[in-house]
């Protein structure tokens, strides 16, 4: 299983999208993303970090999106 934390710019805070997929016999399945809104990007790790934990995975993939976003 493997759980990727993508963060994209919000008008206010950081909107974080937690993508959770896995590999079966016929191939790779993944769920759909979860997404929520947070004030900043530490209370977005942390529940990035909360949810891979619930999983019982110590890692957790981070694409950041909004470094490139101001162009």
């Amino acid at each position: 299983m493997k759980l990727t934390l993508i963060l994209d710019p919000a008008p206010i805070g950081v909107r974080a999208s937690l993508m959770e997929e896995w590999d079966e016999i016929t191939g790779s399945a993944k769920m759909e993303a979860r997404v929520r809104l947070f004030d900043t990007e530490e209370q977005a790790l942390a529940w990035g970090r909360s949810m891979a934990s619930r999983r019982g995975l110590k890692q957790l993939f981070l694409t950041d999106n909004r470094k490139s976003a101001g162009g």
